[in-house]
């Protein structure tokens, strides 16, 4: 008995001593990585720069990435991870940035988000090599920038999950920080916008922002199970009151392949890829997927057919020379004075039904349209707005709208208009065609679609 009382009076002592002790989680220390010797290339090669994507799109492939060459100089590739395969969407491909540019990395291995997470900076080894790791390759798919080992002589392959570690080397901690500032589709400066006229973005993380999903889109999911990838395309708007149609392409393998798509704006965060001439966004989780808006308020008005027919009226101000509906365009047109024996002033107004549109503080009006005007005497051509429900024309009665600036010679969307000011629920819009100076050549107008929502 006094055996047992003396083993549990050494066991509480020895409790009390180590077992309230504060265990300190240790800390890690690690540092970023240095090149290890001269035989490393001074500087890394840059993504973007005429060394690796600039050299490939002049036809020529750098150095760096041809077998056999600098056997005693090894380069390489800086740059962080900011694609993952965590949501399904990519699949054995990891996409890295640098200052410069993105290119896709194809590695034979899923799961690649537990060893390479969003953040992770690497060093992405070219060559210089020993015999039996070949020096990495560059090409493209279909114009989407890649770089792997040689796969039938003229394509890019995945690299072997045995030799991943030889090929990409990890550069500290995982960290969101180290993830580039996505270019936006609107951004104030032009330094942080899209690029949608050269390749120069494709494989960098993007935001697409206020952008909607096109009609055929609305209800259904981003993919469908029974198909192995789904296309929709979302309309974006730019900063010069234009717009860019991106491709969301959506693997039926994504995590997030049932969400439901709503008549609402959207902002999607992803990377910017190309097919051929198409460019696409692919969205890494569900995250990227951010609702901009309420359900959408939308007003249209289509002309395929005849809009005179349907609530819509000209109201010939001045002059002989209205506004008609071409039904070979599919268009209502005013021909303007240039055409010989027009030669009178002209005020001719088209005029909309009556439009209910509650959310008129954060409505905009666009028009698809086509108005080439060489001389650049924008003068002519106006859109205007009336709250008052008289039948009979007044031209006191209407206010001029912000000034549109988009004069384009095939059809596109005009910019944005705000129609705030009109500060009412009820209105008519008209388009006005003021030509009072006969010596001042002004040139056809062609309107196609009109469009109010929020």
């Amino acid at each position: 008995m006094n055996k047992l009382r003396l083993l549990l009076v050494l066991f509480l002592g020895i409790f009390l001593l180590f077992g309230c002790k504060t265990w300190d989680e240790p800390e890690f220390d690690v540092k970023e990585w240095e090149r290890p010797s001269k035989d490393w290339a001074a500087a890394p090669w840059a993504i973007g720069g005429r060394f690796v994507l600039g050299a490939h799109v002049n036809g020529e492939l750098p150095d760096s990435l041809v077998p056999k060459l600098y056997a005693n100089t090894i380069r390489y590739i800086r740059a962080v991870v900011v694609s993952t395969d965590e949501g399904g969407n990519y699949y054995k491909a990891m996409v890295i940035q640098d200052s410069t540019g993105g290119v896709q990395l194809q590695l034979d291995m899923t799961g690649l988000y537990n060893m390479y997470p969003v953040g992770q900076k690497i060093v992405l080894v070219c060559n210089g090599l020993e015999p039996n790791c070949p020096a990495l390759m560059i090409g493209d798919y279909n114009s989407l920038p890649q770089i792997g080992w040689i796969y039938n002589e003229t394509q890019v392959g995945r690299i072997s999950t045995l030799f991943l570690d030889k090929y990409i080397i990890k550069d500290g901690l995982p960290n969101l920080k180290n993830v580039p500032k996505p270019l936006t589709n609107n951004a104030p400066n032009v330094s942080d916008r899209i690029d949608f006229l050269s390749h120069r973005d494709i494989n960098k993380l993007v935001r697409l922002e206020n952008v909607i999903f096109e009609e055929a889109a609305i209800g259904n999911p981003l993919a469908f199970n029974d198909v192995s990838a789904t296309d929709w395309k979302v309309t974006v708007p730019l900063a010069n009151g234009k717009t860019e149609t991106v491709t969301v392409r959506t693997s039926n393998y994504a995590k997030f392949r049932n969400t439901i798509i709503q008549k609402k704006e959207y902002n999607l965060t992803g990377i910017l890829t190309i097919y051929r001439s198409s460019y696409q966004l692919m969205i890494r989780t569900k995250e990227d997927i951010e609702e901009a808006s309420q359900l959408l308020e939308v007003v249209e008005f289509d002309f395929t057919n005849n809009p005179l027919e349907n609530g819509w009226r000209i109201q010939p101000a001045q002059g002989t020379t209205p506004w008609i509906y071409r039904e070979s365009l599919q268009a209502m047109r005013h021909p303007g004075n240039r055409i010989a024996g027009y030669n009178t002033t002209m005020d001719d107004w088209l005029i909309s039904p009556e439009i209910t549109f509650p959310d008129w503080a954060n409505g905009y009006l666009r028009f698809e349209h086509q108005l080439s005007v060489p001389n650049k005497e924008f003068g002519a051509y106006k859109v205007y707005y009336s709250t008052s429900n008289s039948s009979t024309f007044d031209i006191n009665n209407w206010k001029p709208l912000e000034t549109f600036n988009s004069y384009p010679d095939e059809y596109e969307w005009s910019n944005l208009i705000p129609i705030k000011n009109i500060n009412a629920n009820k209105f008519r819009i008209a388009f006005r065609y003021h030509a009072p100076n006969i010596d001042v050549e002004t040139y056809e107008w062609n309107i196609m679609r009109v469009e109010i929502r929020n």
